[in-house]
């Protein structure tokens, strides 16, 4: 019989801040009730290739932080929520050509899309997904992604 292990905090399983992910539909509806009831589409740029598609996302001054991608029955949403822009919005503006409060986009997926492996990864102003193919596809399937 051997031993039971013991929890030892010198042990780092993720090489990083851990960050909660936020409640996407509390947040939604708190962007709704600020007035506005559309949000900005967001440019996007799909390839298929030939065991993955991969996409590109143009989103200039974003954090990282405030991106949340889901996936729910072969729908991509995508969604940038900026909860500190009250400050700049408050002031006298003499030029308001752009709302940075809630940008979405939602992007239906083809059939054979693997929407449980979706990578996501955010660099210059560019979000990047990879989501590779399958020859069996999930149904219901929900899951939240990350973005490094």
């Amino acid at each position: 019989m051997t031993a039971p292990l013991t929890y030892s905090r010198d042990c780092v399983v993720y090489p990083g801040v851990y960050i909660p992910l936020p409640e996407v539909e509390v947040l939604l509806k708190k962007t709704k009730t600020t007035g506005r009831d559309t949000a900005e589409k967001l440019p996007v740029n799909m390839n298929d290739c030939p065991d993955c598609y991969m996409i590109e996302v143009i989103m200039p001054v974003v954090r990282r932080e405030d991106i949340i991608i889901q996936v729910h029955d072969h729908i991509l949403s995508i969604a940038v929520l900026h909860m500190d822009c009250e400050a700049f919005s408050k002031g006298n503006l003499q030029i308001h050509e752009f709302d940075s409060e809630c940008l979405e986009r939602h992007i239906l997926l083809p059939n054979h899309a693997d929407a449980e492996f979706v990578s996501a990864e955010y660099r210059e102003g560019v979000l990047y997904l990879h989501i590779p193919k399958t020859k069996h596809p999930k149904k219901d399937l929900t899951n939240r992604i990350v973005v490094y």
